[in-house]
């Protein structure tokens, strides 16, 4: 299981610095294509016998350690065993009988990653869950008495070893344990004393002891060093479950000392010493055991929840070296360093889960964010084995951009003490909520000063939208867990979505204690908050492009009418509803646009003007999210508007279906007829008279709530003409449009696509260009 950086002043050295640009030049494209290759390399060096081609190392007694090294590498990156050459390689690696630890550790790893992805079943599950429990038994029999492993069985005694094999040791018994093998206690205890005892003063760790060829003295390297820090997450998260658990009072048990510690300098020393082209500190040459660097940087930076060691993106850099040293076919060397390469590549382009905040507390603490420190290790292990999938989880701080927070879907804050929030740091806060972001906050243990805290931050950033309980039909207590206990949350709710979730009670320490027995509905609601947060999305993999992908459904040129100007207002109305969607600025995607597709000048009043202020402006704009009310005298300003030669354009926010009959109310009580717009219309069609816009007669994409009612023939712009006196002096759209432009997700959003959106909006607008072709 992964765990999470324990003290803040590694952290600072691990989180992204000031000015990063923002331009990638490696796309996660390249990183696919570039796995895919190496794959193919490995396939392709399968023998018909089932092995790969084999050396002989060290005190081994026969040639192997290739085979199940590449076998461990293609079931990992995805390779199913009922593929032919996985099938034929489990067969001959299960009637293989071995004793050196590196081959006996990767056949480990390939048996529990076959079991705990669920990839085998029946008799064949259980014979390899009896072939893992056989290696995993062979491993602790291999360990001495000192906590360390050697190339061959030490039995229990005092003798030779080294950290490497001690490392592949470990890796496989922890990939054991999570496949359900059970594994003494005392075997992480002993390996822990021992990396404690070899831990150099900066933080280091060398090849071991037991280093003929070096020497004990020999000064810590990257690739132990690295290696050493993973092991001692891992022995952590095996013996040390608790960390602040349980509360007392509404604080956390302080339990931290040597761990954090020791940790902590590891981190500062892979942070100063982090580079992508060579193994840092080498005893040889730079290049020696490079690839091994690598894959073992990849673990301690997803252990550890960093994106950053020092002001290098570990992932990114090691990807674009990775790439540029790769072979034409596919290759990085020998069969171990390919291996290496691919795994760092694959592991490390997991899509982010959750981002954790690390901040300063307001007296001063710096380690009041992190109370428990595995909770969102912890939760994304659960997702992962819930949905059969890589995940990862990030460390991130507010003096990166607004951009890098993106990078998940929920941003997660769990102060123990208030924190000191700077002005930037809530616009910074408020400007990733109003771009499609989503902050989960929770009081760590139920802190009353963290309470009262945040009632009152949230007043400051939130002030449109009230803190208030989310009631049981939620979406995040319903999709895709339906839950019968729920946690109490509070939310913001703006009217689109809930884009605030605050738990004023402790839900992190069920998470940081793996409490699945008593609390599982917390690690449920945990799918259910991203599920919400994203609307059933799929993540973005690092690398990829933070945009959606253009399709380009909509090549035909469009062009504008008369008209090269066009002014909208925003209708105000009784209540706050007439304000929904402002926040996020819905007009500006629509603007830009338009400006490059059609030469139209937009311009949109977003403040809010009353009816009465409308003279010379082309549209008012109603954001229909609730009663749409208006007094009688704004009724009938409205109305002369219109008569004068007004336009109003009329949509269902988030396309709520309560939405539909609050417009017919309000076109009642106005004298207004709505009708819907034919196929064959000008404003569906796009075809003007001098204006010209798209076809959205057929082809139109919906968003995921409105898909499967849209499919087929009914795949057109739905959208209703408003008339009065016989006049069409409007559009509505009972789906969301303007939102849906922005591209941000919202749960349960009836409305478009994004470049469908787009679309649909040049279409109304391009209608303002050209009034007459609407007769």
């Amino acid at each position: 299981m992964r765990s999470t950086c324990l003290l803040s002043a590694a952290a600072a050295l691990c989180l992204a610095p000031l000015g990063l640009p923002s331009a990638l030049a490696l796309t996660d494209d390249d990183v696919v294509k570039a796995i895919d290759k190496a794959k193919q390399s490995l396939i392709s060096q399968q023998g018909q016998n089932g092995f790969w081609p084999e050396q002989r190392y060290h005190a081994a007694s026969a040639d192997y350690g290739h085979s199940e090294t590449a076998l461990f590498t293609l079931i990992y990156t995805g390779e199913h065993p009922n593929r032919p050459y996985i099938e034929r390689g489990l067969e001959a690696l299960m009637g293989r009988a071995l004793d050196y630890t590196y081959a006996i550790s990767m056949r480990a790893m390939a048996y529990a990653t076959l079991l705990q992805r669920n990839l085998v079943s029946g008799q064949k599950r259980d014979l390899v869950r009896t072939a893992l429990k056989a290696d995993a038994l062979a491993l602790v029999a291999f360990q001495g008495s000192h906590g360390g492993w050697d190339y061959k069985s030490l039995g229990g005694s005092a003798g030779r070893y080294d950290l490497s094999n001690t490392q592949l040791a470990i890796l496989a018994l922890r990939e054991a344990a999570l496949a359900g093998i059970e594994i003494p206690d005392v075997v992480w205890q002993r390996s822990q004393a021992l990396y404690f005892k070899l831990q150099k003063q900066d933080g280091a760790w060398n090849y071991g002891e037991h280093n003929a060829q070096l020497g004990q003295n020999t000064p810590g390297y990257g690739s132990m060093t690295a290696a050493g820090l993973a092991s001692i997450f891992i022995t952590a998260d095996n013996l040390d479950l608790n960390s602040g658990c349980p509360c007392r009072g509404g604080v956390s048990n302080k339990t931290r000392g040597d761990l954090e510690r020791r940790i902590d300098t590891a981190l500062r020393w892979l942070s100063e010493q982090f580079r992508a082209d060579a193994n840092p500190k080498s005893p040889h040459a730079p290049d020696w055991h490079r690839l091994y660097w690598l894959y073992a940087v990849e673990r301690v930076g997803i252990a550890a929840g960093f994106k950053y060691f020092g002001d290098h993106n570990w992932y990114k850099e090691g990807a674009e070296w990775l790439l540029k040293n790769q072979q034409p076919g596919g290759a990085w060397g020998g069969i171990p360093e390919t291996c290496f390469a691919l795994m760092f590549l694959y592991k490390g382009r997991a899509p982010i889960l959750y981002e954790k905040l690390e901040f300063k507390a307001a007296d001063g603490r710096t380690d009041q964010w992190n109370n428990h420190r595995r909770d969102i290790a912890n939760l994304t292990g659960y997702v992962e084995k819930q949905k059969e999938q890589l995940f990862a989880w990030q460390i991130v701080n507010l003096r990166g951009s607004v951009e890098e927070l993106h990078e998940a879907p929920i941003l997660y804050i769990t102060p123990e003490a208030p924190p000191a929030f700077s002005d930037a740091d809530k616009k910074k806060l408020r400007e990733f909520t109003d771009t499609g972001g989503t902050i989960l906050v929770e009081a760590s243990c139920g802190n009353p000063t963290v309470r009262k805290w945040f009632t009152d931050f949230a007043k400051e950033v939130w002030p449109e939208w009230p803190l208030k309980p989310l009631g049981p039909d939620h979406g995040s207590f319903q999709d895709p867990n339906p839950l019968k206990q729920r946690p109490e949350i509070l939310g913001v709710t703006d009217g689109i979505r809930t884009a605030v979730f605050y738990a004023m009670d402790d839900v992190s320490c069920p998470w940081q204690t793996k409490a699945l027995a008593s609390k599982d509905y917390l690690f449920k609601w945990g799918i259910n908050l991203f599920t919400y947060a994203t609307d059933h999305a799929p993540l973005r993999y690092k690398l990829s492009n933070p945009e959606k992908a253009r399709t380009d459904r909509y090549k035909s040129p469009v062009r504008g009418g008369d008209k090269t100007a066009v002014q909208v207002a925003r209708l105000k109305y009784n209540g706050d509803a007439w304000m929904t969607g402002r926040n996020y600025k819905c007009f500006e995607p629509v603007i830009a646009y338009l400006s490059r597709v059609a030469n139209v000048n937009l311009k949109a009043n977003d403040a809010g003007a009353a009816a009465a202020e409308l003279k010379g402006v082309d549209a008012a704009y109603i954001a229909a999210a609730g009663p749409v009310t208006l007094s009688s005298a704004d009724r009938q300003a409205l109305k002369d508007y219109l008569a004068g030669g007004g336009f109003l354009w009329i949509e269902a926010a988030a396309g709520l279906p309560t939405a539909d009959p609050e417009v017919q109310k309000l076109a009642a009580a106005a004298g207004w007829q709505l009708k819907p717009l034919p196929k064959e219309h000008p404003a569906v069609t796009g075809t003007l008279k001098k204006a010209l816009g798209y076809n959205l007669a057929a082809g139109v994409q919906f968003s995921r709530a409105l898909k499967v009612a849209r499919l087929g023939p009914r795949a057109f712009a739905d959208l209703s003409g408003i008339y009065q006196d016989g006049k069409l002096v409007g559009i509505y759209s009972p789906f969301d449009v303007l939102y849906s432009a922005t591209g941000y997700e919202a749960y349960g959003r009836r409305g478009y696509q994004q470049e469908d959106a787009l679309a649909v909006a040049t279409n109304i607008v391009l209608c303002l260009t050209d009034r007459p072709g609407l007769e």
